[in-house]
């Protein structure tokens, strides 16, 4: 039996749609030029039940639609269906409810279709998965979506440079109209709902996501979450504080013990994203046990559309029994037989 020579998938890595089909199917019959694998710029992964790859072309036009699509430097893609599909269409209605825990969409991009130079058929570079962000409901045919790249990094220059790609400014999806200042945290008041799951009824023009799951990533950001908050504990409020988790890790339940002038102590848990305000966030059972258990003197400090260039971010406080307060959707168990 011949073995079929698969190119591992890499971020950065340049693919054709020939060996982006070996990666995900290689059953089926491929052609150049035609079908799904080797034509259209979404394909449904065979045997998985909405798990997708998009082939992207920018600056096509097609039935006399010019694509508008494009991504900016916090990774958010802005991408059009298909002309003929509407809201109802199958395939928009599962993107719309897509799920980046359950399911995956892969991210193939090239800018041309063509090298100016050698007249050759342009690879596709991988930049991740996708997590669904929003579409906008007042326009079909094509269906106008928001996604963003999950584990987002800026490519390297060399990347950026070969693709022909420029990263469009970033537009956040909270105008507040409070500024922000170096090593500063702002609270807010605490929203009227907090979702779990991003609806197609937010914002489009205004959309902000924050999926980053890098372990290490996560680590950097929280740390830099709760010195915020650590600062805004002991130079606002006065109270003295004892960072836990940077003491005994992250087993206890809680980021930080924060006495206060009587002598009592609250429980802080800080959870930190780069997104808006209804960014979702993890929390383990432990914390939430922590903060049922502990109800009248526990806090959870939600800290949203942090800045790393000037170290600031926007914060609101929700107090007591987290259960009752958070919209919760189990994504990990623990499992034997």
């Amino acid at each position: 039996m011949n073995k079929v020579s698969i190119k591992p998938l890499k971020l950065f890595d340049q693919y054709s749609r020939e060996e982006v089909y070996k990666i995900f199917d290689g059953v089926t019959p491929f052609t150049i030029g035609a079908g799904n694998w080797g034509l259209h710029g979404l394909v449904k992964i065979p045997k998985r039940e909405q798990d997708y790859v998009f082939f992207v072309t920018f600056g096509q036009k097609q039935l006399g639609h010019d694509f508008d699509e494009s991504i900016t430097e916090d990774g958010i893609l802005t991408w059009q269906s298909q002309p003929k599909q509407t809201l109802k269409n199958k395939v928009i209605m599962q993107l719309i409810s897509h799920d980046h825990l359950i399911n995956n969409i892969y991210l193939f991009l090239r800018t041309k279709k063509k090298d100016n130079k050698t007249k050759q058929v342009e690879p596709f570079t991988y930049l991740g998965r996708l997590g669904y962000i929003a579409n906008d409901p007042t326009r079909e045919q094509p269906v106008y979506f928001k996604w963003q790249i999950i584990d987002w990094e800026v490519p390297p220059s060399n990347v950026l440079e070969r693709m022909g790609l420029i990263l469009q400014k970033s537009i956040s999806a909270n105008h507040e109209n409070i500024d922000q200042g170096q090593d500063l945290l702002t609270e807010t008041k605490v929203p009227s709902t907090m979702p779990n799951k991003i609806s197609e009824s937010r914002n489009f023009n205004a959309s902000k996501v924050d999926y980053t799951e890098n372990s290490k990533r996560n680590s950097e950001l929280g740390l830099k979450g709760e010195l915020l908050v650590i600062n805004q504990l002991q130079n606002v409020l006065g109270y003295d504080t004892i960072h836990t988790s940077f003491i005994e890790g992250d087993g206890a339940g809680y980021d930080i013990e924060a006495i206060k002038e009587d002598g009592t102590s609250i429980y802080i848990e800080v959870k930190t994203t780069k997104g808006g305000i209804n960014t979702p966030f993890m929390i383990t059972a432990n914390e939430l046990a922590f903060s049922s258990v502990n109800a009248s003197n526990y806090e959870l400090y939600r800290v949203y559309e942090y800045d790393h260039e000037f170290n600031s971010g926007k914060f609101f406080r929700i107090e007591g029994d987290l259960k009752g307060s958070l919209n919760l959707k189990p994504t990990v168990y623990s499992a034997k037989l």
